[in-house]
């Protein structure tokens, strides 16, 4: 539970740089043996940006399978990771294999912590059902990125947690925040830096817009919801944001709105780095408190008053949407 004191294992996660950024490339990426090195590069292009912009964290690896005969190397690294789980690919890809994921944390003393993103080579060329549907394949890369810029988000929130499992009931840091943080960075990352990407040199955002990238359809796609007018089948029409989502087994709908909302009322910085950088010594509520000026409920009071007003239809408000890049109105640390 988070103190006022640091514990042992916080100054051991200090000591081994895990709470703050490094010079230069601090990451790493592993491979089959039969994934292109193009691949590789343009991995390492997007993590470079990543770093530009949130900073360059150590113990994360990106890892990606093909096969059994093929992912030896991959097989290696998890090992030295201290990975505890099976080092076999099954059904075309890793048994249990996760992004995030995490090794070295509870299985080793002193805890030697990484945060893994392991991923099959089939899915990086065609995530979810792009196969299926035949979509362009920058369309697929946009999805790529914005799941690879969503998940070093996560290490980023777990340097503030140090020791602590940020995603557990006990530690307190919600669903709604961990995720819904994780879910507006890539978008408003996307949405801003993507005639910077050389994959999509020449093209308009038109051919690379997903998931929430376009801010105002998402916007207006939530306010659909909440006003019970989205679209037949749509789990989240006229739902009520509260404790729920504080959960990841409850959890349903607008985290990532939340979140937009929220940094609407206070600031961007307010909410990427304010507040997680008091979680380990106050526990989430209480630097939500802090840095905010309202209770939880306060919050989700307010977030549903807002989402309701107005015309289902309506555009956000000037300014709910930051203009230009983001180190421009977040600094996040730097070394």
């Amino acid at each position: 539970m988070p103190s006022t004191k640091a514990s042992t294992a916080a100054e051991h996660y200090r000591n081994i740089g895990y709470s703050t950024p490094f010079e230069g490339m601090a990451q790493e990426i592993v491979v089959a043996s039969d994934v292109p090195q193009g691949v590789v590069d343009e991995w390492c292009e997007i993590q470079r940006h990543l770093n530009e912009t949130i900073g360059s964290y150590n113990r994360y690896v990106m890892l990606i399978t093909t096969d059994n005969k093929h992912s030896q190397a991959v097989f290696d690294k998890l090992k030295e990771v201290h990975w505890s789980r099976p080092l076999r690919i099954e059904n075309g890809r890793l048994v249990d294999a996760g992004c995030l994921t995490g090794s070295g944390i509870w299985n080793v003393t002193p805890p030697d912590p990484y945060s893994l993103c392991i991923m099959d080579y089939e899915f990086i060329q065609y995530p979810h059902e792009t196969k299926d549907w035949g979509s362009p394949e920058p369309y697929r890369k946009a999805i790529i990125y914005h799941g690879w810029a969503h998940e070093y988000f996560h290490r980023y929130q777990r340097a503030y947690h140090l020791d602590l499992n940020m995603g557990t009931q006990e530690v307190g840091t919600p669903q709604w925040w961990i995720e819904g943080a994780a879910i507006l960075f890539p978008n408003i990352w996307l949405n801003t830096n993507w005639k910077d990407l050389s994959a999509f040199s020449g093209l308009t955002f038109d051919q690379v817009d997903v998931e929430g990238s376009n801010l105002n359809r998402w916007y207006r796609d939530v306010k659909r919801a909440a006003h019970g007018v989205s679209h037949e089948g749509n789990r989240c029409n006229g739902y009520v944001f509260g404790p729920a989502e504080e959960r990841y087994e409850t959890s349903r709908c607008f985290i990532g709105m939340a979140n937009a909302y929220l940094a609407y009322l206070t600031s961007y910085q307010t909410i990427w780095v304010d507040i997680p950088m008091d979680i380990y010594e106050l526990g989430f509520e209480k630097s939500f408190q802090k840095h905010t000026n309202m209770t939880l409920q306060g919050f989700y009071d307010k977030f549903n008053t807002f989402l309701k007003q107005g015309d289902p239809d309506d555009l956000p408000p000037a300014g709910f949407f930051p203009q230009g890049p983001i180190g421009d109105y977040v600094n996040f640390p730097r070394p």
